[in-house]
């Protein structure tokens, strides 16, 4: 190896190496939810994508409620979020222990909630839900 190669090798790169990901596990409380919020909107902002900065805290927020709903009862409820970028997506993964998968149902006019996967399905480019484990994964891209 030439000294200029390993000279190279040895700087820090100024570029980013895509995909870029970040992992976070939180309990299934409802203090996950404002948590997972403010670690999704420093990780978009400093990943350069302000313009998806609003809409993945609001899918975030969506999913790990979700989330912490279905853990409901388990003996040791944990959610893991992960964030995927590469250079002009975002790819948001929550995990939870229920293997019940969600439904995207109607809501009543006068009704609290039951209108979160509609919201998800609106905002995201794509969105999907996959067994894993003792669990599953609910996925957006935006």
């Amino acid at each position: 190896m030439t000294t200029a190669a390993a000279r190279r090798l040895a700087e820090p790169s100024t570029s980013p190496r895509y995909p870029l990901t970040s992992h976070l596990e939180l309990g299934g409380r409802p203090t996950a939810v404002p948590c997972a919020r403010m670690i999704t909107k420093q990780v978009v902002r400093e990943w350069e994508l302000p313009d998806l900065v609003e809409t993945a805290e609001l899918l975030v927020s969506e999913l790990v409620t979700n989330a912490i709903r279905a853990s409901c009862g388990l003996p040791e409820p944990v959610i893991r979020l992960w964030l995927v970028c590469d250079r002009s997506n975002l790819v948001i993964r929550v995990w939870d222990g229920s293997s019940e998968l969600p439904v995207c149902r109607e809501a009543d006019p006068d009704s609290e909630c039951g209108r979160g996967l509609l919201l998800v399905e609106a905002l995201s480019k794509e969105w999907g839900v996959y067994r894993r484990g003792h669990g599953k994964v609910v996925w957006v891209l935006i």
